[in-house]
């Protein structure tokens, strides 16, 4: 019986720390796209790593989200976000709707949580 409760306690904990790193990310993912509709940039950046503090300034950050529905139309719903597991990070995908477009912003943690990347993309 030891044995088999062993292997369950090991079974739930390799099984869990995926999904509690998926969460924290896709978490993180949500607060940054929300704080970025709200026009929020500061908020937006809180959840960076120190080197993406540093390349991606809330000023660059403002000018790139702002020039979006210029390019593609007004913003529309937010698809659910899909995660995965590249190596060490946690990858974070949501579909945005623009006009008649969408467009994918793919937000990657690192594995303290932090916000490591942030890229948008065209859907795929």
């Amino acid at each position: 019986m030891q044995r088999v409760t062993w292997f369950a306690l090991l079974l739930f904990t390799v099984t869990t720390f995926p999904a509690t790193a998926e969460n924290a990310c896709e978490s993180a993912s949500a607060r940054m796209l929300d704080a970025l509709d709200r026009g929020d940039y500061p908020a937006a950046t809180v959840d960076f790593n120190d080197t993406m503090k540093s390349r991606l300034t809330t000023d660059k950050l403002s000018e790139a989200w702002q020039a979006i529905p210029a390019q593609f139309g007004e913003r529309g719903a937010r698809e659910p976000a899909q995660s995965n597991q590249a190596g060490e990070n946690t990858v974070v995908v949501t579909a945005l709707h623009y006009g008649d477009s969408m467009i994918d912003a793919q937000v990657s943690c690192s594995a303290d949580g932090k916000i490591a990347g942030f890229y948008i993309k065209p859907h795929h």
